[in-house]
């Protein structure tokens, strides 16, 4: 009985060169004639690499020139806000926000123009302005935006979202003196209302975190020892 072969397993018929070569000038006429036969719908996607390339590499330019021109106008305004031009640099930086809001420099103007809100009193249109920002604390920025944005709730009379403002600004914020700022606010918030326990428990964390020399270290030792015979 002949033995069961898979198909194709046979022996190899040995291979012409001749008809090797005649197979790959057979290819490369029709290739030839396809692209003939193609000729503008070639010429057509050769022109539309090119001119993406060329946009690509324009917008990268355009990219680079708009947040120079951004970072320079930001400048200007601040300098004059810091000479008492508070209300012509609010209107400026409204339209400086509808020219430059895509930048990397949007976010800072956004935050500048939510301090010049709040001084003016305007608590609700700087609240507005930077909430967005405050949702991220774990860049300088962001913890800036929720430190004010905390103080605009409280004047608010927004004192538990101000609260948690600063709870998670004791967690997440980076840079140390934000960190006890915001606890030395927590302590307040819950000092004030009456919860002594909740207020003791941020001075605690308080000492347990910042140095011996630390110049605020003998306050908050006073804070924490008001905090425990109130919350006796």
């Amino acid at each position: 009985m002949a033995k069961y072969r898979k198909p194709g397993s046979g022996p190899k018929r040995p291979v012409n060169p001749a008809e090797q070569e005649d197979v790959f000038v057979a290819k490369t006429l029709e290739a030839t004639q396809w692209a003939q036969r193609n000729r503008p719908i070639l010429t057509l996607a050769v022109v539309l690499m090119g001119l993406g390339t060329a946009a690509f590499v324009y917008y990268g330019r355009y990219r680079d020139t708009l947040n120079v021109t951004a970072a320079s106008q930001l400048e200007e305004l601040q300098q004059r806000l810091e000479m008492g031009d508070a209300e012509a640099v609010r209107e400026d930086l409204d339209l400086y926000l509808e020219r430059f809001g895509s930048t990397t420099f949007a976010d800072e103007a956004r935050l500048t123009l939510g301090q010049i809100l709040a001084t003016e009193g305007d608590h609700a249109g700087a609240a507005a302005i930077l909430e967005p920002l405050a949702g991220d604390m774990d860049t300088p920025l962001g913890a800036q935006a929720a430190v004010l944005l905390a103080a605009v709730s409280e004047d608010l009379g927004d004192v538990q979202v101000a609260e948690r403002l600063y709870e998670r600004l004791a967690d997440r914020a980076r840079l140390d003196f934000q960190r006890k700022e915001a606890l030395i606010d927590v302590a307040r918030l819950r000092r004030d209302r009456g919860d002594h326990a909740g207020a003791l428990a941020a001075y605690d964390r308080l000492l347990d975190e910042i140095g011996e020399d630390d110049p605020d270290r003998a306050r908050i030792e006073m804070g924490r020892a008001e905090a425990a015979e109130r919350a006796r």
